[in-house]
């Protein structure tokens, strides 16, 4: 919504900017932070997943206020859990940004997609039965307004009344029916896809001890 009415918020400094990043690309590596060293093949998925999705974005942009990255941090959240949906949801956004227009709204879009990355880790999306289309179209049609909002309160930096603001929403949900859509064709079409890829991989040390247990009965 806020990209279709041309507001962006208060315009920042080059070093405001480059702290703003900075915290936002800490709380990515936090979120993604474990206990326990994670064994690589695991990093460079999260990797090529974040960087695929932030190409897609970067080259769907003409298409007005179709964001696939919110049904994708929706099913992240719920495949791979909470912290690293959020994880996922912040990188994506910086990223994309980079080649999209970096700014204040970044914040927003990050906060937003978290939210929603939390919420699908909640949701039940994925079951023992498998995917659950019914459940995850509900999802992504709430989370379509749900982040445009949160985006909208990116342009409130002192000069903006609560009339003019409810008016910039009103003005704005066009494109939040086109969000809207654009999540329930993603959810139809990839949702089962895109929940089977992020299907948890063995870790190494379960990997090791289906070798040694296989090479035991072997013998």
């Amino acid at each position: 919504m806020f990209q279709a009415m041309g507001a962006h918020g208060p315009t920042l400094s080059p070093l405001t900017s480059v702290l703003l990043d900075v915290v936002l690309l800490g709380c990515a590596f936090w979120l993604l932070a474990k206990p326990t060293k994670r064994p690589i093949f695991d990093s460079l998925f999260m990797l090529t997943l974040v960087l695929s999705v932030s190409l897609i974005r970067v080259v769907m942009q003409p298409i007005p206020n179709v964001q696939p990255v919110t049904v994708a941090a929706l099913l992240v959240g719920a495949q791979l859990g909470a912290r690293r949906g959020a994880a996922f949801a912040v990188l994506v956004a910086m990223i994309s940004n980079i080649f999209m227009g970096d700014g204040w709204w970044t914040v927003f879009q990050a906060a937003g997609w978290a939210s929603i990355a939390i919420a699908g880790s909640r949701l039940s999306l994925v079951t023992s039965t498998g995917f659950n289309l019914g459940r995850a179209c509900m999802a992504s049609i709430v989370a379509a307004f749900w982040f445009d909002l949160i985006v909208s309160f990116s342009i409130l930096d002192g000069t903006i009344g609560f009339t003019e603001f409810i008016v910039y929403l009103g003005h704005g949900l066009p494109f939040d029916f086109l969000h809207m859509i654009g999540n329930l064709t993603f959810a139809i079409w990839m949702g089962g896809w895109f929940t089977r890829l992020l299907e948890e991989d063995p870790s190494l040390e379960e990997i090791e001890f289906a070798v040694v247990n296989g090479h035991g009965i072997d013998g």
